[in-house]
């Protein structure tokens, strides 16, 4: 589901600070500090960050995006295609108001 992590996703069992990284085609890093209860919800943190109109100089995620999560010490790798396959799984799985928020975090697509 991801390229290359160590150890493998981290599934917090309640939020946790996660600083996710994204470099730019010019090699410029852009970090943000996010509350998530996973790597792949903190990744989808940052596209929700990134995709809003205020959000200056972020990047702008795509399949081929590969973000960083630093959580808990430990460096954690996702993919674009692997958190987009994350949220389709999610938005079809979560349901009432939980599932409704969700749905209005953007995708990647």
């Amino acid at each position: 589901m991801f390229v290359f992590s160590s150890p493998p996703v981290l599934a917090l069992k309640s939020m946790r600070w996660c600083t996710v990284t994204v470099t730019d085609p010019d090699g410029r890093r852009h970090s943000v500090d996010v509350q998530a209860t996973s790597t792949f919800d903190a990744a989808h943190l940052f596209v929700v960050e990134a995709k809003k109109e205020r959000a200056v100089g972020l990047p702008k995620p795509t399949l081929a995006t590969l973000f960083e999560v630093v959580a808990a010490g430990k460096i954690y790798h996702v993919t674009g295609a692997a958190l987009q396959r994350w949220i389709v799984e999610k938005r079809g799985s979560w349901k009432g108001p939980k599932g409704y928020l969700f749905c209005q975090r953007p995708g990647l697509e």
